[in-house]
This record gives structure tokens, sequence and C-alpha cells, in this order.
């Protein structure tokens, strides 16, 4: 956590959010899977794997996470004789962390090393996100299921990179078994842009060791104004 969506979105996400369920008894590893886009033309995809060394994923311990991010978005520059921008970018992180498990939540923290790189189709005066940075990462991730028939996730990730951000909490209602329907609101940004979304999720489909959801909604760009976005997110563990 975490595909991407609308306006100049950079570093849009790092993360597809927390775990659709609580951790997978007798699995030591999983690979977390996003796919996003919007209707101003963004489309990333973001890859995060988790480690359990010590333990299983359905027991408190240790947690070693590598995760990467390829995207490209478009925007208008607020530059004279500039116009339309199109950017590409790359980002990679390795984090170290420990995560709780209880009997119906989970929690998770995670600190590490963050790069980041960004490349635009012509020269923007008004864009100074670009190059290659490094710095540091912290996330914080939770689940929980405080009934049967009721759950809430979220995830909050901050880099040092161009003081990066993402956030994003879900809460749902049971359907089916482990199916869960329900908002989600979402909040990210950096030095250049800043953007809020608000929409609906359908979280916890399982087929086998997968995991699938999906959502979307309404969402609204600093500088590329109002749009929609879409999100699948798929977890396998193993």
């Amino acid at each position: 956590m975490t595909v991407t969506l609308a306006g100049p979105v950079v570093a849009q996400e790092w993360y597809t959010g927390a775990r659709n369920q609580t951790p997978e008894a007798n699995y030591g590893a999983s690979i977390d899977a996003s796919l996003s886009g919007t209707t101003k033309g963004s489309m990333h995809g973001g890859l995060i794997g988790t480690i359990a060394p010590f333990s299983k994923l359905d027991e408190s311990g240790m947690r070693l996470r590598i995760g990467g991010l390829l995207g490209t978005y478009t925007y208008s520059s607020t530059s004279p004789g500039v116009g339309q921008v199109k950017g590409n970018e790359t980002s990679g992180n390795l984090m170290a962390g420990y995560e709780w498990v209880a009997k119906n939540a989970t929690f998770a923290l995670y600190i590490g090393a963050d790069v980041q790189n960004r490349t635009l189709s012509k020269p923007d005066p008004s864009n100074k996100v670009v190059g290659t940075s490094y710095g540091f990462k912290t996330s914080f991730d939770f689940y929980m299921n405080p009934t049967s028939y009721t759950m809430a996730s979220g995830n909050i990730t901050y880099s040092t990179v161009n003081n990066a951000y993402y956030t994003r909490f879900k809460a749902g209602l049971a359907v089916t078994e482990k199916i869960f329907v329900g908002p989600e609101v979402l909040f990210l940004g950096d030095s250049f842009y800043s953007q809020w979304r608000v929409g609906a999720h359908v979280t916890g489909a399982k087929f086998g060791p997968m995991q699938i959801g999906v959502s979307g909604g309404y969402v609204n760009d600093r500088r590329a104004g109002p749009g929609g976005y879409g999100i699948l997110d798929a977890r396998l563990a193993f």
C-alpha cells in the first residue's frame, strides 16, 4: 500500500493499504499488488513484499518489507508557455518493522530507506519534484474486526523525500463471510501536489491464498481538479 489516479499525481500510491483480513495462518510471507488509475490519465502499479523472518504472519514479530512503484501521469503546468506535461516516476523502499497480532486486530510499524526518481517530458519551472532523491520512510498499518460483521483498516505513510505522504482508511460491513463493503477515504500528496479521494470498496474476496479488493469514487486534486478513480488490490500469502 497500493495503480494510481487523477491529476499530477506523483508518488501517489506508495502502498495499497492494510491487509484485507487478519493474518494468514501458516504463512511466512506475502505479496501485495495494486493497480490504480484516474479519469485524468494517470496510471500506477505498486508491489510490496513482506517477510516474517522469525515467525508466521499470524504471530507477533519482526517484519521485513521491500516495495516498488512505477507510474505515469499528466498535468497542465502553471508556468507560462509550458502547457501539458507528462511525468514518469519510479520508487523503491526497504524497511524493517514489527507487527503486533491480537485475536481480532493487527498493528504494524515500519521504518527504512526510500528512493524516488521522476522525469518530465519537458522542463517545467513550476515543478521542483524531479530527479533522483533519497530519504527515510515510515509506515503504520492496522486491520481490525470490531465484531464478526464489521471491519476497519488503514495505512499512514510518510517519506522525507519531497515530504510525500499517503493515508488510506476503510470501514465495512460483511455482506457474506469475510467479504466487506463500505466507504473509504484517502489523502495523499507531496511538495508538488495534494489530493483527496472518497469512495466505496469491496474487500476480502478470497481465492485460496489470494485476496482481492476493488474500490473507486471521487478524487479532487489541487492542480488537476475533480475526477474519478479506481483501485484494484491483490494479496498473496505463502
